[in-house]
């Protein structure tokens, strides 16, 4: 039995063989260290700007920080793996230098807190709602002349 080629089906195999292209031809570009300014990138993207309060060192673009660039592109270029880099700047400038605080030590519980935060506020939501729905409702009043003991006393406070 032959198979018959449909223009549809010779288009749709067109724009998937387009598509992996267009996926693919970063990586084949970056070739097999990855590409050294992407990785200088990655590197730069867990450090903070020495100068510049929250900002990674990546986005920054004061002379300072084209400085760390450039001693990370030249670490890299040496050899040195991405975590051999940033453990360079960390010896160097402390664990201030990291965007992300460590998963280690005393920085645990500013990983921690958050979390320790959530769960405190869903305990004391969780009871004041519990408190609430505890509640009895209000007594209910009967009418006027249902109950001789109300109407004397209404008649007291009104002539008192």
């Amino acid at each position: 039995m032959k198979r018959r080629h449909t223009p549809g089906r010779t288009a749709l195999l067109m724009i998937v063989a387009l598509l992996l292209g267009a996926l693919l031809a970063p990586a084949v570009a970056r070739g097999q260290d990855g590409g050294l300014d992407e990785r200088t990138r990655e590197v730069a993207k867990r450090l903070n700007c020495p100068t510049c309060a929250g900002r990674n060192l990546a986005d920054c673009p004061t002379d300072t920080c084209a400085q760390w660039k450039a001693e990370i592109t030249a670490q890299l270029k040496a050899g040195k793996s991405e975590a051999e880099v940033t453990d360079y700047f960390i010896s160097r400038f402390g664990a201030g230098v990291l965007q992300e605080p460590p998963r280690q030590g005393g920085y645990l519980l500013a990983w921690a807190f958050p979390v320790i935060l959530f769960i405190a506020l869903c305990v004391a939501a969780f009871a004041v709602a519990r408190r609430a729905l505890r509640k009895e409702p209000a007594p209910v009043v009967p009418a006027a002349g249902s109950d001789p003991y109300l109407d004397a006393l209404e008649r007291d406070v009104q002539e008192g």
